[in-house]
């Protein structure tokens, strides 16, 4: 009976270079000694070490470190991207991961075997019942299991705790009718996190709005909100406070994180080059969602899965990521698309305009936002003290 699979080591090697989200179901059950051959071993190997660096694992930058470590096989390569990705491969590497085991007890008991002449009983039971220990620890490694005693306490940790809490390491939603001003309030929400961390970093891809627009409202925000709000006659907008804010406009073309070929997905090399260059900012913005998003925007399962990729992305790198995305335009309301956008959340907060709410209009006036907690999974109601919020976006008329 052969103890390995060739072609399924290839299948699931091709499939985390068709989508290297996939390397992390398969870390999770192998280690590159569970592939059978050294080749294989070694583009695993090489295939972490990539990923660990936030560099794309694609047929370029695997050949070209694999030829620096003089373990290139340009045939067993070739074979490699011949194969056709699997589309569940948890399951896969949980057989691979059988083979391994399976070849590893064939060789500890010819071990045993050999010695069983010249060695003690006792030392030879206990040695084999140690190595077995070890082969049963490997093999249960897939599911680490914690309990109350070993996981350590943990506050959620926010930024702009005071004005509008948006939690670290996750994913934050937030959405409006088409002309609400939101815009307007997440480049407010970027000033203000600057203002309070000065040595902090912002990236904003305002993906529908030029440059020189960007910039003009900076300049408004500056001096026509935040003078009145923390009484300071004027702001400079090149002071060096400010260069910590990057952005990109309408200039620059998005691109789609997740690409969808027919039922096939990859994720798009350029999502990691944007990963390394952000590497270093801790709150991003991007506006709106559906210019990232690649897919059909109803399909639950697509939505969850942009979704998932930009909470990976947030709490693996310890950002502050805020999402905006359009209403719908019925009179009931609620986010356009899948209800995914805001399952894959655990805090998603709507901006209004007072005319959407009759009871508001009289009271507030034009330059005024209201902004309502939808999803509240963070407890951001007791932090605020209340469900909802009037913010001036705009500087008054004069």
């Amino acid at each position: 009976m052969e103890l390995y699979n060739i072609d399924l080591e290839r299948g699931i090697l091709n499939s985390i270079i068709f989508d290297n989200t996939k390397l992390e179901e398969v870390e999770s059950i192998l280690r590159a000694e569970d592939f059978y051959l050294p080749f294989h071993q070694n583009l695993f190997e090489t295939m972490e070490e990539l990923y660990k660096n936030d560099i794309p694992i694609d047929e370029i930058f695997l050949k070209d470190e694999l030829i620096k470590r003089k373990k290139f096989d340009e045939n067993l390569f070739f074979e490699i991207l011949a194969t056709t990705p699997i589309e569940n491969v948890d399951e896969y590497a949980k057989t691979l991961k059988e083979l391994s085991l399976k070849r590893k007890l064939q060789i500890l008991f010819k071990r045993a075997s050999i010695k069983i002449e010249n060695q003690n009983v006792l030392e030879l039971i206990n040695q084999i019942k140690k190595e077995l220990e070890n082969l049963e620890k490997d093999n249960s490694d897939t599911f680490k299991l914690a309990d109350f005693s070993v996981v350590e306490d943990k506050e959620i940790e926010f930024i702009l705790k005071e004005f509008l809490p948006i939690p670290r390491k996750a994913v934050t939603l937030l959405s409006a009718k088409g002309g609400a001003g939101k815009s307007w309030l997440v480049l407010q929400l970027a000033l203000r996190f600057l203002n309070e961390n000065s040595n902090k970093k912002v990236f904003a891809w305002l993906s529908e709005d030029p440059l020189f627009a960007t910039k003009k409202r900076a300049e408004k925000i500056l001096n026509e909100v935040l003078v009145n709000d923390n009484r300071i006659k004027f702001y400079d907008i090149n002071n060096p406070t400010y260069k910590n804010f990057k952005y990109l406009g309408s200039e620059t073309r998005p691109f789609h994180l997740i690409e969808y070929d027919y039922k096939n997905k990859k994720i798009n090399p350029l999502f990691y080059k944007l990963k390394h260059t952000l590497r270093d900012f801790d709150f991003i913005i991007l506006d709106p969602l559906i210019a990232f998003f690649g897919g059909d925007e109803n399909n639950n399962s697509q939505a969850r899965e942009f979704m998932n990729l930009l909470t990976e992305w947030a709490d693996k790198e310890d950002k502050a990521i805020l999402v905006v995305h359009h209403n719908n335009k019925s009179t009931t309301g609620g986010i356009r698309g899948a209800s995914a956008f805001v399952d894959a959340v655990r805090l998603q907060y709507q901006l209004f305009h007072p005319q959407e709410l009759e009871k508001d209009a009289k009271v507030l006036p034009d330059n005024y936002r209201i902004i309502k907690i939808m999803k509240d999974n963070w407890g951001v109601e007791r932090i605020l003290n209340k469900k909802e919020t009037g913010i001036e976006i705009f500087g008054s008329k004069k």
